[in-house]
């Protein structure tokens, strides 16, 4: 058969399939191809069409280049016949007769090539038409398959999982998303005190919205991620034994990808020996440098025909399974028709699920947002309202003696006892009511140093000398007007402060804190209590005083190395106890506070029977171990020291398992801090006047505090 019949047949062939492309294309139309298909029908019937027409073309290139190897080993290729004859002429006629020979050819070839180019335009437009109707066909079998699953509970709960809510899902985990970065950002100081401390670190975040958060989020992840097969993982567990026709769909590419496989094995194998049959038909022609022009151009017709050949036994292939696709189709839709009415039931189900899911989502995000913003509000009048020195509510009225109204000041008004009368008359300025107020007892037996701690804390802060990342501002009041008197004493009369008056509640030393958070700055007040020590020591749960001196944000509790451990010990048992009882903190559980355990006096431990009189020893290793610490104020160098500390303990207090004691209730949340509020000049002196005033460690408790209440002021 010559290449122009076989050309002809090409042309009668694909007629016939595009008139069968166009049958099919019209019986498509009608309500099958109403709506959109789904994305898993479109991929699967695309991968199947596409694997076909890959397999069906590489076979038949394999049998063309079969058949042209064997022409070419046989010798009866036309190129063949040509050349022969050629070889029995002159040059100059061998060269002319090549010349027409090769002019003729082209016209040749290039129909060929023409045909080719047009059967495979028209080949394309069959596999479209091919892939339309497989594709119809898997939605059909797909929905069929659903409207059955959709009467079981499995397959209605299946549908909040379709591919076509994602959108539903994204929008609302943004939503949602929202609400809950707002309100962690809000509450971001107590989310940092609760996961700041020891054992606390590991606990993790508990909250409502983060695990609803989490919940959409893994689920909009999923529907993205896998599509629809986990939309019909679901609707086959609901259905039992009937398999998903997914599952048929994936079985059929596996078998046809295998076929296709093979098919391109065998297609390059037939390439390496039609490549091979050919060098050796080339140099075995005597003539061939005469008519390398006629070589090349068989070579090139060879390969048209070739490309001719598979767009021809493609569309032969695509014609034959477009018609089988065709009568699946009429049999899968004669089968929906059965269940016209639940199909219809689950459509106007999926919508009333899709429906329900965006305003179950919209809900969410709305009732978190008005929750948030009710809280916000709460919190704020609660602080507004709240005194800092008695913990009233409500109980503030302005003093009516302001000369202008940025200066009005409020006075709590709060009884705090009836026999004798006594009302808490804290006065602060008006201006502060909004700010957060932070409340920091100092505790420990009498003459443990807090009073000329924190009066030498008063003086530092007064001077600026606090680091760059936050800001202190004295707020004046009752108590700095007395700082005042107690700092002149110790720096200028050389004079140790009096011991705490035990009458009433102490009004604080109140300090306008401002830190440099970069998720926003934070504006707070800073409450430190001066507790007397009979407070702590012998004072009972029913003593008011004592019940608001354990009511704080975080604890100073001051150890004296210069006393024994008896005393302390049972102070500290005490707190612990009582803490408990006030904060209704069950055996077993936590507190989310911090102690700062304060231990003062460190310049007077030389003088100490525990110390070696003639140096060296504990105590000399603990002055050069704390020397070589930087004094700068980072949460490495902090927890240096506090191990440097805790490593004396022993010495100090032999028996005294501090860390036990505490570890329990504040969870990790505790650390040692070392201090002097005179300094480490002049070892062991008691005299005042012999002293050069360089207080060590005074900011870090204070500090520390503030970092472990969610205010990052510590590097």
């Amino acid at each position: 058969m010559g290449r122009h019949s076989i050309v002809r047949l090409g042309w009668l062939v694909l007629a016939v399939a595009s008139g069968n492309a166009a049958s099919a294309a019209d019986g498509l139309a009608g309500p099958a191809l109403a709506g959109e298909p789904r994305g898993e029908a479109v991929r699967l019937a695309g991968h199947y069409v596409e694997s076909v027409v890959s397999q069906a073309q590489a076979q038949a290139a394999a049998e063309t280049l079969k058949r042209e190897q064997e022409w070419l080993s046989s010798g009866g290729h036309p190129g063949a016949s040509v050349t022969a004859m050629l070889s029995g002429l002159a040059d100059d006629e061998r060269r002319a007769l090549a010349e027409i020979a090769e002019k003729e050819g082209q016209k040749v070839v290039r129909a060929i090539e023409r045909d080719a180019d047009d059967a495979a335009a028209e080949g394309t437009q069959l596999i479209d038409d091919w892939r339309g109707v497989r594709t119809t066909l898997y939605n059909q079998q797909l929905e069929l398959y659903e409207v059955k699953a959709s009467q079981q509970i499995a397959g209605q709960m299946a549908s909040l999982l379709s591919v076509d809510n994602r959108w539903f899902w994204l929008c609302g985990l943004f939503a949602l998303g929202s609400v809950a970065a707002v309100t962690l950002h809000e509450r971001r100081h107590e989310i940092r005190r609760w996961l700041n401390g020891g054992r606390a670190r590991a606990l993790g975040l508990s909250k409502f919205l983060t695990g609803l958060l989490t919940f959409v989020a893994i689920v909009t992840l999923a529907t993205f991620v896998f599509g629809d097969r986990l939309y019909q993982w679901l609707l086959q567990a609901g259905m039992g034994a009937e398999p998903s026709p997914r599952q048929a769909f994936v079985e059929q590419n596996k078998s046809i990808d295998a076929e296709r496989a093979q098919a391109q094995e065998h297609k390059r194998s037939a390439e390496a020996a039609y490549k091979d049959a050919a060098n050796k038909w080339r140099t075995g022609q005597p003539d061939a440098a005469s008519a390398a022009g006629l070589l090349e151009l068989t070579q090139r017709a060879s390969q048209a025909v070739v490309r001719l050949t598979q767009e021809l036994a493609s569309q032969r292939t695509v014609a034959d399974r477009l018609r089988q696709d065709l009568k699946e189709l009429d049999s899968a839709r004669a089968k929906i028709a059965q269940y016209a009415a639940e199909r219809d039931a689950y459509r106007r189900q999926r919508e009333w699920i899709r429906g329900g899911l965006g305003v179950g989502l919209l809900g969410l995000a709305a009732t978190g947002g008005l929750l948030f913003k009710r809280q916000v509000r709460g919190r704020q009048r609660k602080t507004r309202e709240t005194c800092p020195l008695c913990l009233g509510e409500g109980t503030f009225e302005p003093t009516g003696d302001a000369s202008h109204p940025g200066l009005e000041m409020v006075r709590c008004k709060n009884v705090i006892s009836e026999h004798p009368y006594e009302e808490c008359d804290f006065t602060f300025s008006a201006m502060y009511r909004q700010n957060v107020k932070l409340c920091f007892p100092t505790l420990g037996i009498p003459q443990a140093g807090k009073t000329h701690w924190l009066a030498m804390v008063y003086r530092e802060l007064n001077r600026g000398n606090y680091p760059s990342a936050v800001q202190f501002e004295r707020i004046r009041s009752t108590s700095s007007d007395d700082f005042d008197i107690v700092v002149d004493e110790i720096l200028n009369k050389k004079l140790g402060p009096m011991a705490t008056q035990v009458g009433r509640i102490p009004h604080p030393l109140i300090f306008n804190f401002l830190d440099h958070d970069r998720f926003g700055t934070s504006n707070v007040l800073v409450n430190i209590f001066d507790y007397s020590g009979e407070v702590i020591r012998s004072q009972t749960i029913d003593d008011r005083q004592r019940q608001r001196a354990l009511d704080g944000d975080g604890f100073f509790f001051f150890l004296d190395p210069t006393e024994p451990s008896e005393t302390q010990s049972q102070a500290l048992a005490g707190f612990r106890e009582d803490l408990r009882r006030i904060k209704g903190i069950g055996a077993g559980k936590q507190v989310h506070v911090p102690i700062a355990l304060c231990v003062s006096k460190i310049d007077l431990m030389v003088s100490q029977p525990y110390a070696d009189p003639h140096g060296g020893g504990a105590i000399e290793k603990f002055y050069r171990d704390l020397g070589e610490i930087d004094w700068d104020m980072s949460i490495q160098t902090i927890e240096a020291r506090s191990k440097v500390m805790g490593q004396l303990r022993d010495t100090i207090w032999p028996g005294w398992q501090i860390e036990r004691q505490i570890d329990d209730l504040f969870g990790g949340r505790f650390l040692f801090f070392p201090l002097s509020p005179v300094g480490l000049d002049g070892l062991g002196e008691r005299d005042l006047s012999r002293r050069t005033i360089a207080p060590v460690g005074l900011l870090e408790p204070l500090l520390w505090l503030l970092h472990m209440n969610g205010y990052p002021v510590l590097g």
